[in-house]
């Protein structure tokens, strides 16, 4: 790589992910929505996403918004942090981590990919 040149921000998908039991059995707007949380991702892995979020990005109702977050964490490709709430004088989304970097609260040496063990 040249001297001084940084590479632009972009979303990876690896052929050996694509081809996974797991990504092969998600709806469309699932694919979609792994496709923004990589776009949203950042060195500490904490991505905060509501479901009305998801239906802003994704342009989709409530229910396959819902379901689309519920298949990407049933596969593994993503894992709750911290659970939102509406409780507090401000509102807070859920924090979700993407299972395919290093996850804080599961061992901060390794990426767990739970998605590339999931069976259908």
């Amino acid at each position: 790589m040249p001297r001084g040149r940084q590479d632009k921000p972009h979303v990876r998908l690896y052929r050996h992910e694509l081809e996974s039991p797991a990504y092969r059995s998600l709806c469309l707007a699932a694919r979609a929505l792994l496709v923004e949380f990589r776009a949203l991702y950042n060195r500490d892995n904490r991505i905060y996403m509501s479901v009305r979020e998801v239906m802003r990005r994704l342009d989709v109702g409530q229910k396959l918004a819902e379901r689309a977050l519920a298949e990407l964490l049933d596969r593994g490709f993503i894992v709750v942090l911290e659970k939102g709430t509406f409780n507090r004088k401000t509102k807070h989304a859920t924090v979700y981590a993407l299972t395919n970097e290093v996850v804080e609260s599961i061992d901060k040496s390794i990426a767990p990919k739970c998605y590339m063990s999931w069976k259908a």
